[in-house]
């Protein structure tokens, strides 16, 4: 933004409808908003944007020069996005079935080619790996070496609820591009666009709202889930059919029945999941879509009887089905047991049916799992850790005219800059130099880490992990700036077999968004403490996702899903974009500072490509230069200079070259107040 003054000509007092007039009622010019403008020099185009009228200049009575102050087209982001959050954004593309079978899916794989994934991130149980075979599994929770030969119970093994999805940051980026009221339009290119860089290709948003369970928060409504997936257990009769394109609904097998006087009973059992024992819920039954048997103030494992006329039911070709309520998500396990009984008892047939664990949460709406931030300081935020900047293209020859340019601080400064030769328009009475230091350090900090890993190393090391702190050397004026960002950051944990004798190090990470308040919950088959802690509700959290394949049998993942098994694939939080090498450091991380990686146990010597390195370090190491000078001066810039500049551009005086801090221009006398850096 820029302050300056506009001459009161005929032209600018039409365009400010007399502002200065104040008995003008009708049609008065508000200046209590932003206007669409574009300043013309003599007629040529100059700068368009936004500008707000601070007030008239009176001389002898008459308007002499309106103060604007001009907004490049930047601005449109804030103005445009104002005080939404993300949650307002349309990802309804990305919608999908809370089951075990689906996430599952998200973990091992990822949906909608990978714009969805869930992370080996969980929010209360906490993992370890224990290949000893004489080792029962069963003393503490959360143990993932798969025992082929000695099941876990699902207290145990990991279950679909202890993860939470994540969404690709590309696809939010996309999703503010899309909305029609924003009016926003990224250009394209990786070159103009730095969200298209393979930075970004696999940086992720964890979907956490709320603490704890997915959505696991009490609510006034109840959540519904209509009992489906139904499958008949081997071996047994098969009473019902079911639909194969609904798994919800059952009907009779008509060619069971030869007895028109058959009564069927239907015995469904409803068991929690560990953790949910004590949620109150209620059972139905349902015929054609009516209730006729219900039992409600469940909890722990509970069970609905109904009976019905086998006849009845095939008349009506009825359709039979079964839901569950409660008014805080309860995941369970179904189980639906059918007795055919005839009236002199002479048949007494029964099948069994069972179905994948369910949630009372049926699916998962990613607007509403947003967690809890404005759209612009998403942006913002991604714009700190990245160090970018952002302009409207104004060259009416770029294919890229009026979209949104973001590039890097660096970029930015490189990409093709012209270099003007202002020597004769130089005023040579008094030019100011100036030091350029204004801050004594740069700070570089996330939100305070409320994790258990993050307060350890805290506490271990006295430093916040993922932090960075430049503090030049002889430098004692100034005070500290802080580049802070609206995320929180994890420290990730890359689990060793507690077996002495085992495979070592395993390929499994993972990450635990509980904090260090121990939260003594018994194991039920043990009774022993769960070594669980207080799950905690982060801020917003990035990471990078990557799909680790083929875990060898020896170490994959035990997972309590649709049956107990072992998983070999899945996605691997991360705060490095690959895995690198013991001796090679990965391309991107997200930490500030140089931290030891978790993955390959090693800080590189030092040289981690840390956003401090990658993305700031060559702007402020030349800012806090001892030899670099600010210079102030005043120039009269032609037309052809001023017309055509842009702020990446270098000014030439003598045989010295100038980077532009800033230029404040009174287009009313062609004066121009110059900030300019002296280039080392």
């Amino acid at each position: 933004s820029q302050s300056f003054t506009l001459p009161a000509s005929k032209k600018n007092n039409k365009v400010f409808k007399h502002f200065y007039n104040y008995f003008i009622s009708e049609g008065a010019f508000d200046a209590r908003k932003k206007v669409e403008a574009r300043l013309e020099v003599n007629y040529i185009p100059f700068r368009e944007g936004k500008i707000f009228l601070n007030g008239v200049k009176m001389k002898e009575n008459k308007p002499f020069a309106y103060n604007v102050t001009f907004f490049g087209d930047t601005v449109n982001l804030k103005d445009a996005l104002g005080d939404d959050e993300l949650s307002a954004l349309d990802l309804s593309a990305f919608n999908h079935d809370y089951n075990s079978n689906e996430v599952e899916t998200g973990l091992t794989t990822g949906l909608f080619s990978e714009s969805i994934i869930y992370p080996l991130i969980t929010h209360t149980k906490r993992l370890y790996f224990n290949s000893d075979t004489n080792h029962n599994n069963d003393t503490l929770i959360g143990d993932l070496s798969y025992h082929q030969n000695n099941p876990h119970n699902q207290a145990v093994a990991l279950t679909f609820d202890d993860l939470k999805p994540a969404i690709k940051v590309t696809d939010i980026i996309d999703a503010i591009e899309a909305k029609s009221s924003y009016g926003l339009t990224f250009a394209t290119g990786s070159d103009n666009n730095f969200f298209e860089k393979d930075v970004f290709s696999n940086l992720y948003l964890w979907l956490s709202k709320t603490k704890g369970v997915l959505g696991g928060q009490e609510g006034e409504n109840e959540s519904v889930k209509i009992v489906g997936d139904w499958s008949p257990i081997p071996n047994t009769i098969l009473v019902w059919d079911v639909d194969p394109s609904n798994g919800e609904n059952l009907s009779l097998d008509i060619g069971y029945f030869q007895y028109p006087q058959a009564s069927v009973e239907s015995r469904i059992t409803i068991t929690p999941f560990f953790g949910y024992t004590n949620i109150e819920y209620s059972i139905e039954m349902l015929i054609d879509g009516d209730v006729v048997a219900s039992v409600s103030n469940l909890t722990g494992t509970g069970t609905l009887t109904h009976t019905e006329f086998a006849g009845d039911l095939m008349q009506n070709n009825s359709v039979v089905s079964f839901r569950v309520k409660s008014k805080q998500v309860l995941i369970f396990t179904p189980f639906l047991r059918t007795d055919v009984f005839t009236l002199d008892l002479t048949v007494n047939d029964r099948g069994d049916y069972t179905c994948a664990a369910q949630s009372t949460v049926q699916s998962i709406i990613v607007s509403d799992q947003m967690p809890k931030i404005k759209t612009i300081d998403f942006l913002t935020g991604l714009f700190k850790l990245f160090n970018l900047t952002a302009f409207v293209e104004q060259n009416r020859n770029d294919s890229n005219y009026g979209k949104i340019k973001v590039q890097t601080l660096d970029y930015f400064y490189a990409d093709n800059p012209i270099i003007f030769d202002i020597t004769k328009y130089v005023e040579s009475k008094e030019t100011d130099i100036e030091a350029t230091i204004p801050f004594s350090e740069i700070d570089f900090e996330y939100k305070e880490g409320k994790t258990l890993l993050m307060k350890q190393h805290k506490e271990t090391f006295n430093d916040d992990f993922g932090n960075e702190e430049f503090k030049p050397t002889g430098v004692d004026r100034g005070k500290p700036y802080k580049v802070d960002v609206p995320f929180e950051h994890f420290k990730f944990e890359r689990l060793i077999d507690e077996n002495p004798s085992g495979i070592g190090t395993t390929d499994i990470q993972w990450g635990y968004s509980a904090g260090d308040n121990f939260k003594p919950i018994e194991n039920p088959k043990t009774g022993q403490p769960s070594a669980n802690y207080e799950p905690v509700l982060t801020a917003p959290m990035l990471f990078y996702g990557i799909r680790i394949t083929g875990l060898p049998d020896e170490e994959g993942i035990n997972w309590n899903g649709t049956a107990h098994d072992e998983l070999h694939n899945y996605w691997k939080p991360s705060n490095t974009n690959e895995n690198g090498t013991s001796s090679v450091a990965p391309d991107y991380t997200l930490n500030f500072d140089n931290e030891v990686d978790e993955w390959n146990f090693t800080d590189y010597g030092g040289n981690t490509n840390s956003l401090f390195k990658k993305w700031y370090k060559t702007y402020i190491e030349d800012a806090f230069n001892a030899k670099k000078r600010i210079f102030k001066l005043t120039a009269h810039l032609p037309n052809s200079i001023l017309l055509n500049y842009k702020l990446n551009d270098r000014f030439q005086i003598g045989d010295k070259v100038f980077t532009i801090n800033s230029i404040d221009t009174n287009l009313k006398t062609g004066e121009s107040k110059l900030e300019l850096l002296n280039v080392l």
